[in-house]
């Protein structure tokens, strides 16, 4: 099973039908909005109850500590979905930040919107189910990597899976989402 994990392929949360179909499927709902570089979407402590469609870009969702560290959470890419779903559900404050690292183009659709879709539609019942998974499964290998794997595992599983997201970011966004300092990740990179 460890060796399936560390060896496994990066495939989007989403194939490119998928996409389609999700893009389909969400096209009556919400709004298209464009962001630029550095833009925020969401703050750490704020109640968004939307939900934002990647159609093209790239967000970085991350934590804020009480003394001032970025902790990061996720890189969300097109064809992949993110909000505060606490915010969403309960309305309380989201417990974290989500910012363009590029400029962005989003649906962002109000959760009213889709709970009332998922009530009114088969396919979009479907569509959210699927994300739905496609999220646990996502966060269960994330959680998986920091509990069993060591940093230099971590990365090469990273450029494995995503090369082209090693490419578009920081190093010390990297480091931040591999949960080391950017000194170990330049030990790591050197070791190779």
């Amino acid at each position: 099973m460890i060796e399936l994990c560390k060896t496994s392929n990066h495939q989007p949360l989403l194939s490119s039908n998928a996409v389609k179909s999700e893009e389909s499927v969400f096209e009556h709902l919400g709004t298209p909005i464009n962001r630029e570089k550095g833009d925020f979407l969401l703050r750490q402590g704020e109640v968004d109850r939307s939900i934002f469609l990647v159609v093209s870009g790239l967000l970085k969702a991350y934590y804020t500590t009480l003394d001032g560290k970025e902790l990061i959470k996720s890189f969300i890419q097109p064809g992949e979905f993110i909000g505060s779903l606490i915010a969403c559900h309960t309305g309380e404050a989201s417990t974290f930040n989500l910012v363009c690292l590029e400029d962005t183009t989003l649906r962002r659709v109000p959760f009213e919107e889709i709970q009332g879709g998922v009530m009114a539609k088969p396919e979009i019942a479907g569509t959210v189910i699927i994300s739905l998974i496609e999220l646990a499964i996502k966060k269960e290998r994330r959680e998986y990597e920091f509990l069993c794997l060591s940093a230099p595992e971590r990365y090469k599983l990273l450029k494995a899976r995503n090369p082209e997201l090693v490419e578009r970011v920081t190093q010390n966004d990297i480091a931040r989402y591999l949960g080391i300092t950017p000194v170990a990740l330049s030990r790591i990179k050197q070791r190779e």
